[in-house]
């Protein structure tokens, strides 16, 4: 049985189950990431096809049938199963999922398997890849959608050169559709020992596309009216607005709120906005300094570093977040939020602000989280859109040594996924009951759906909406959306006024954020993120200034003595084969 040409979304649902709108793992990947312990257990769909964002492709692959390379070459497999990882958000409740059964019936598969493997954290993710490849590569799944980090990246590229995994070069050649949709993204994938592909992006950021999901930070908009001020626009005005929360807001339900809910498992803060723009996203990250060297922030900039500490120090000691900050698990912070308790938090629509907002709403129908921009003064003149790096969010990868049927039908599924078809279903559902088009031809939610779901990225995805996702079409998108569900909530309306604008403005140009860590700096940085997190815990918690100091000063020394000359070196060298010009 040869597949059609709706073979390609199955794909698709590998995407989402790795990462959303920025979800490549580590601390800078920005999605929810819980600490619990790792589990094998893989959620198992059958007849799963996928395909949440298409590949960006010309209109013409609109017709999969047309695009797709004759089919005399290489035969196709009617039975199809791929994996993916999950870290901690919603998928499709197979109850009422309605995009998989239209999936199953496009696609023309006897049968597709979609395994889940949830993990309690990003960190986990990498821990499994390990043991399968410590394991010769026996274990790995024939098609897994992985995150895409750089040690990910080393383990696929290792795992590549040893023969373990397939060289995707020649299957882009052979759908030239899907590699026009990576292309921009092939610079950084490619393997720097033998320049082969042993993964591609399947999900990653576009300019054209790229709505700003996480503003700085989510402050209540209710609370600010009833103290009577403004939006915070500097991290000094944010303080004073935490103090008049504290000190004027009453109790919620018998229980006290929470001016600034902080750290937690998550460990988002912000630290980022006490350095120069792009130079630091809370500890560890690399730019080139003016001698055009590789520098780490949090070792060149101490004194930014002491700064950012102590602002939290004196939010902590002040009672302004919580003494349990970091004990807290992320359902406490979630069940505080829900109640209407907190004042300001950090997160993406999806995750916190949203839902807590639809929450508080049920018995507070003036609450509302909006997301605002600060600044610090002493590193800026005033808030800026951020900076846009082109990114992959989770990488595919394919097992060496499958009969080229099966590798065959794999791309057909993401031949499919870049066609306008397969981006409309697998992103907006089934016309006339998820989504219908306004006066302009764009496609707008229906008011039932909306309704249902309030533009809730969560609530969406049980019915399958947005979760089968793969490599963007962004023209697609852009072609047919109208401004989205949750683009059209009244809180979000505010949040893109605050922010200025909806997209960044530029590309970071600067090499060093694209350099992947190499064998000197995996090394150097074994549990540096636990090492980072200790070093903030302390600060906040210190009783004097004093140890603040005394602990940055510290926290630069073991880092230099852990290597960071040698990992300069090897950065500054691995920046020159950075290849910009795919960003231009």
């Amino acid at each position: 049985m040869k597949i059609q040409r709706k073979v390609g979304i199955l794909l698709s649902v590998a995407t989402l189950s790795l990462g959303v709108a920025g979800c490549s793992g580590g601390d800078n990947g920005n999605n929810a990431a819980n600490d619990a312990a790792a589990t094998d257990n893989a959620a198992t769909t059958n007849n799963a096809a996928t395909t949440d964002n298409a590949a960006t492709t010309n209109d013409s692959s609109n017709n999969a049938a047309t695009n797709a390379p004759a089919e005399e070459e290489t035969g196709t497999v009617p039975d199809l199963k791929i994996t993916a990882f999950n870290w901690g958000w919603d998928n499709a409740d197979p109850a009422k999922d309605i995009v998989l059964p239209e999936l199953t019936k496009r696609l023309g598969l006897n049968s597709l398997t979609y395994d889940v493997i949830k993990t309690g954290s990003y960190d986990d993710v990498v821990q499994k890849l390990q043991l399968w490849a410590s394991t010769g590569g026996s274990d790995w799944p024939d098609f897994v959608a992985t995150g895409a980090d750089g040690k990910t990246k080393l383990i696929l590229n290792n795992m590549g050169e040893s023969g373990k995994l397939e060289d995707l070069t020649p299957w882009l050649e052979k759908y030239p559709n899907v590699k026009h949709a990576v292309e921009k993204l092939l610079p950084f994938s490619t393997n720097p020992h033998d320049g082969k592909l042993y993964s591609i992006p399947q999900n990653f950021s576009n300019m054209q596309a790229y709505a700003i999901d996480q503003p700085t930070i989510w402050i209540r908009k209710d609370w600010l009216e009833k103290v009577n001020l403004g939006y915070p626009k500097t991290v000094d005005e944010f303080y004073n607005a935490l103090k008049a929360f504290k000190e004027q807001i009453k109790d919620v339900n018998g229980q006290p709120v929470i001016p600034y809910s902080a750290f937690s498992e998550n460990f988002r803060n912000m630290i980022n906005l006490f350095f120069p723009a792009g130079q630091n996203g809370g500890t560890g990250v690399w730019y080139t300094d003016a001698d055009g060297k590789a520098a780490r922030s949090d070792v060149t900039q101490p004194e930014n570093l002491i700064r950012a500490l102590t602002f939290y120090n004196k939010l902590y000691n002040e009672g302004l977040i919580e003494k349990e900050s970091f004990s807290l698990k992320q359902g406490q912070v979630d069940e505080r939020g829900n109640q209407g308790r907190i004042g300001a938090l950090h997160g993406a629509y999806w995750e916190m602000a949203n839902p807590y907002t639809d929450n508080m709403k049920k018995t507070d129908p003036k609450a509302a989280f909006v997301g605002i921009q600060l600044y610090d003064p002493a590193v800026a003149q005033g808030p800026s859109l951020p900076q846009f790096r082109l990114e992959a969010w989770s990488l595919w990868a394919v097992k060496a040594g499958l009969p080229k049927e099966k590798v065959n039908t794999f791309f057909k599924t993401l031949d499919y996924v870049l066609s306008e078809e397969g981006t409309i279903l697998t992103k907006y559902g089934i016309e006339g009951q998820q989504w219908e088009r306004n006066a302009d031809g764009k496609i707008v939610d229906t008011k039932a759906f909306f309704d249902e779901t309030q533009g809730d990225w969560n609530k969406r995805a049980h019915l399958g909406i947005d979760v089968y996702s793969f490599i963007p079409n962004y023209e697609a998108l852009i072609k047919n959306q109208a401004p989205s569900g949750y683009e059209m909530r009244e809180d979000m309306i505010e949040t893109w006024k605050n922010l200025g604008s909806k997209f960044p403005t530029e590309f970071i140009t600067d090499p060093q954020r694209y350099v992947d860590p190499g064998d000197v700096e995996n090394k150097a940085t074994v549990g540096q993120s636990e090492r980072y997190k200790q070093l903030v815990a302390k600060a906040v918690t210190a009783k004097n200034p004093d140890d603040i100091k005394k602990l940055v000063e510290d926290w630069g020394k073991s880092v230099r003595a852990l290597g960071y000359d040698k990992v300069v070196e090897e950065r500054t060298e691995a920046a020159k084969s950075i290849n910009l010009d795919s960003l231009k």
